[in-house]
């Protein structure tokens, strides 16, 4: 009787395991074209999404200031609408320090690449002996540190 239930365990899967694999089966996820995960927030959908949900926060709002704190309904449009604006603000003024904190803005990324494209093409149309001869003179800066 024991070797017919580690048997069965054996060729039987667990159910969370399978449910586990059926739900990373059925994952909306998107991806570049090299198979990098696009972060959220960058997709059409991500933007549909953050944008519908904005939006239903607004409403939800508007309606809840009218019917639980009693507001007139221009009062509480203009309360709504006044925090939204100054929030959303706030929120992308920070987004964009960040980016500018970390370099991550756009000009940065061109020009990154730019500079790494003409020094690739440098390096192949440099003949060999110049190859080696800067190859030799980086390892020795590198020993002498």
């Amino acid at each position: 009787m024991m070797t017919t239930t580690t048997i069965s365990r054996v060729l039987v899967p667990n159910r969370r395991q399978q449910q586990k694999q059926q739900k990373q089966q059925h994952q909306l996820k998107a991806t570049r074209d090299d198979g990098d995960d696009v972060p959220f927030g960058y997709t059409r959908l991500d933007v549909i999404l953050i944008g519908g949900g904005v939006t239903g926060l607004g409403f939800s709002a508007y309606y809840g200031l009218q019917e639980f704190a009693g507001f007139d309904a221009q009062w509480a449009g203009n309360v709504v609408q006044l925090t939204f604006v100054m929030l959303l603000t706030l929120l992308w003024v920070g987004s964009y320090i960040q980016r500018v904190f970390n370099k991550d803005m756009t000009y940065g990324k061109q020009l990154k690449d730019y500079e790494e494209a003409v020094m690739q093409k440098r390096l192949e149309e440099m003949p060999e002996s110049e190859l080696m001869a800067l190859m030799d003179e980086s390892e020795r800066a590198k020993n002498e540190k």
